[in-house]
């Protein structure tokens, strides 16, 4: 758990503990002499029309962040923010003259073995084979008959040895040459060449990737290279998105959550774009709530012609879940605690907190189905610096 974290839990837990206490039946009471100037608006009965309005934020549906596979220094960035590409496109190319140079000499060395004389190699090694198996033979006759002559006392010992050693000599020698043999057919000549072929792959994937192209069409939002700068794998050097479809994320409340399908088409407004909604297309649907807010993730899909929306842009989607009646407030009036809607309650000149719960919202307006009644008073501006039972004075 980081400080700021810390902090901010300690901070929402004060905050929580004070509205909460504030809002004890027992501690209505008269405030000081500290009053607050308060704007005004009064519960009414009312409908909210076409249902519900969430909001989120647009972000991209594709988007890439380009990392070099290989090491080295940039040669030439043809792109630069705001440049369109499409997938293949070249968005850097690092200096590789040194692997220009590697696939040339693993080409060369991978000729070399193809190409090797091994038919005038294997004759050489049978005729060595050959000559050294004849002159085994012969050693091993000699062997074997003056081996019977020492055994019948025909022959001295000394003598016999002289034959021995011979016999031994040319042995390792035919053994010799036909191990040669067998190395130079099965072994070496297969194994050089699986060699230089491993080498001139692993050459040619470095020098390929050497040459960086766009993985999507889209447009580069971020360049963090220039050309004479080192690019390495930690570190992002072209950013892409696609802006040819955006999506917005809201959340939903459990009793919204069945009411929405995917395929359906809702409304997506984006104020800081036009005054008339998009038409998107829900995508995804969550299966449980998220732990953190309670609430369903929706994700909406919007066909974005002429890349006006932008990712980070505010946007409020309008759920068809139908019309709810009910009292109606403005949103302002309303705060929420740990998913807790709380109002400020204009009696006497003072207020008062209350726990209410909330309905559909049409980001103006909110639908509140227990807590209030129609004709109450409720404080809509400077709320925040309200106190249980603080005389307020009401700006007109």
């Amino acid at each position: 758990m980081n400080k700021w974290f810390k902090i901010r839990l300690v901070s929402l837990m004060v905050l929580t503990v004070l509205v909460l206490a504030g809002c004890s039946p027992g501690s209505r009471k008269a405030g000081n002499e500290q009053s607050a100037v308060i704007g005004t608006a009064t519960a009414h009965p009312g409908i909210l029309p076409g249902g519900a309005v969430v909001s989120g934020k647009l972000e991209a549906l594709y988007s890439a962040n380009v990392v070099p596979k290989t090491p080295g220094k940039a040669a030439r960035i043809p792109v630069d923010v705001g440049s369109e590409v499409a997938a293949g496109d070249l968005l850097v190319s690092l200096e590789a003259a040194d692997l220009a140079a590697l696939v040339d000499l693993y080409a060369a060395q991978l000729d070399k073995a193809r190409n090797s004389d091994l038919p005038a190699q294997k004759n050489q090694a049978e005729l060595v084979l050959s000559k050294a198996e004849s002159g085994f033979k012969l050693a091993e006759a000699d062997y074997l008959r003056n081996k019977q002559l020492r055994d019948a006392s025909a022959l001295s010992q000394q003598k016999f040895e002289e034959f021995e050693k011979v016999y031994l000599q040319e042995k390792a020698g035919y053994e010799s040459a036909k191990k040669s043999l067998d190395i130079l057919v099965s072994a070496t000549i297969p194994e050089t060449i699986r060699q230089c072929e491993a080498q001139l792959k692993k050459a040619q994937a470095d020098f390929a990737n050497s040459i960086i192209k766009a993985p999507i069409s889209g447009v580069v939002t971020t360049r963090n290279i220039n050309p004479g700068e080192m690019a390495n794998a930690a570190q992002t050097i072209i950013g892409i998105v696609n802006l040819d479809t955006v999506a917005v994320q809201a959340n939903v409340s459990e009793d919204q959550v069945n009411k929405v399908y995917v395929g359906q088409e809702l409304k997506v407004r984006v104020g800081s774009v036009q005054g008339e909604p998009f038409t998107g297309k829900v995508t995804n649907i969550a299966l449980a709530a998220s732990a953190s807010t309670r609430a369903y993730p929706v994700k909406i899909q919007i066909q974005n012609t002429g890349h006006v929306l932008k990712p980070g842009m505010f946007a409020e989607v309008l759920l068809g879940t139908g019309d709810e009646a009910g009292i109606l407030i403005p949103r302002e009036a309303v705060t929420t605690i740990e998913h807790k809607s709380f109002v400020w309650v204009v009696e006497s000149d003072c207020v008062y907190c209350r726990e209410v719960v909330t309905g559909q919202s049409d980001g103006k307006d909110v639908i509140i189905r227990a807590g209030l009644k129609e004709g109450e008073r409720l404080a809509v501006t400077g709320i925040d610096a309200l106190k249980e039972g603080m005389k307020v004075v009401i700006q007109e």
